[in-house]
């Protein structure tokens, strides 16, 4: 018996190599949680929206919450990434540019971004918590990269910009509850940034090196 041709109607999934179709998975899944939180999206949507069967999305990820977590930590490095200015570009230009880098990334992915690291207190979520802390560290290893011709790598330094972190997360958080604008988070976090190479961290240093006051 010959059997019968598809139907012209019925789309073909094309056939991709296996990190294709994972990336192609992450794609759509990383819409759909920028969108909606972790506990709306299921594995049927994600599959939906890659134009794979379900059991792919198992198959590669092993469930909604791992692809979740996979999703968020592209997502973490991605924050490091974009801030692409170094020292080949005028300090103000760079810090400019940096900030509003990573402020886009969270506006791309505002959804992953509050369900990992936007609220208050330390997740209670070991997986998380390990996520966010890799975050931060990212960042500052970034930092100090792009901004090496006015910021050595010292614990002082690495103190500063831990404290700073903290700082812009909850400036991120006040402007995606809509206390603040984009603008005004954006100023916000390129002065104090600014304020920390040029002058608090260099005072912190010197006064370290110093001798210890006596009393008198």
């Amino acid at each position: 018996m010959v059997s019968s041709p598809p139907s012209a109607g019925v789309p073909r999934r094309r056939r991709l190599q296996p990190d294709a179709r994972r990336e192609q998975i992450l794609g759509a899944a990383r819409g759909l949680f920028a969108q909606r939180p972790l506990t709306d999206v299921s594995t049927a949507e994600v599959a939906a929206a890659a134009g794979v069967a379900r059991s792919l999305v198992h198959h590669y990820f092993g469930g909604i919450r791992p692809l979740f977590m996979t999703v968020a930590a592209q997502g973490g490095e991605a924050l490091a990434d974009v801030r692409t200015a170094g020292p080949e570009t005028p300090l103000p230009e760079r810090l400019a540019h940096n900030v509003a880098a990573g402020l886009d990334v969270v506006t791309e992915n505002r959804e992953t971004w509050l369900a990992v690291v936007g609220h208050a207190g330390a997740p209670a979520d070991p997986q998380i918590a390990a996520l966010v802390a890799a975050t931060t560290e990212g960042s500052i290893e970034r930092t100090l990269l792009v901004n090496r011709d006015v910021l050595a790598d010292t614990r002082v330094a690495r103190l500063a910009l831990r404290c700073f972190h903290a700082f812009t997360t909850e400036a991120i958080r006040i402007w995606l509850a809509g206390e603040a604008t984009r603008e005004e988070t954006e100023a916000l976090l390129v002065t104090a940034l600014g304020d920390l190479l040029r002058h608090t961290v260099p005072a912190l240093e010197a006064e370290a090196v110093a001798p210890p006051h006596r009393l008198r």
